[in-house]
């Protein structure tokens, strides 16, 4: 499915297995609960390059679904993209490519969310002035990126320009970048077996680097300035590693 212009959408976008709806750069906007494209219990699904301009709820909103393609996607909603596995099972197979969100204003929540879902993989999640977290996996595996550079996500609260959450398992990422957010690098709730390269973190009102109640985690380098704390692991579930800087 091709969509060639700009315009407010009625309800929603929903997709059936085996289909796309590529924006090709074009603003979609309008306002609801269920998102802006929507597929639940479907396979081989996409929604592609979108720039979302919208107030809905949630942007992509991929539930129970495998092979799922949201690449070439920018802008926001309140939450651009959510992932889950609610309908019934594991959700499987995601790619978001590199999206950017706006940088308008504060959004409420997050800029890229999954929940339940095996396989994910990113190239640069750029996520700037949410009110939560840049980038968050909850209770994912298999999840691997290049890059997350927060700006200014959840200021004073306690979110993270990225985040691992409820028993995340089996994370790569090269470098984390999060400047003037809630928490640079953020590890939760029986999370383990992530491996992060490096982790610069700026300014944040709180932990540069935080693990609490998570194993096996590695932090290989990176530098951390002006955070308060620096780094701390807490509630240690053991074979945990931290190398970096602070200043």
């Amino acid at each position: 499915v091709n969509i060639r212009n700009s315009g407010a959408k009625n309800g929603k976008i929903n997709l059936s297995s085996n289909k796309t709806v590529d924006g090709h750069g074009v603003t979609i906007s309008g306002s609801g609960t269920i998102g802006v494209v929507y597929a639940q219990n479907a396979s081989s699904i996409g929604a592609i390059n979108i720039r979302m301009s919208s107030s809905d709820w949630y942007g992509i909103y991929f539930r129970t679904c495998n092979g799922q393609n949201a690449v070439g996607n920018n802008g926001t909603a309140n939450l651009a993209f959510r992932v889950d596995n609610c309908k019934g099972g594991t959700g499987y197979n995601l790619s978001v490519g590199s999206p950017t969100s706006d940088t308008s204003s504060s959004y409420g929540s997050h800029f890229v969310e999954t929940y339940g879902i095996s396989g994910v993989s990113w190239s640069k999640v750029t996520a700037t002035d949410r009110g939560e977290c840049g980038l968050l996996l909850n209770y994912s595996s298999s999840a691997s990126g290049g890059t997350v550079a927060g700006t200014r996500c959840c200021y004073g609260g306690g979110y993270a320009g990225f985040r691992t959450a409820n028993n995340n398992r089996s994370t790569t990422l090269t470098y984390d970048n999060a400047t003037s957010c809630g928490r640079g690098f953020f590890s939760v709730s029986g999370s383990g077996g992530a491996t992060l390269t490096r982790v610069n973190a700026t300014s944040c009102s709180a932990h540069g680097l935080w693990l609490q109640s998570t194993f096996g985690t590695r932090v290989s380098g990176g530098t951390i300035t002006a955070c308060n704390p620096c780094s701390s692991i807490s509630q240690d579930l053991g074979g945990n590693t931290v190398t970096v800087t602070c200043r």
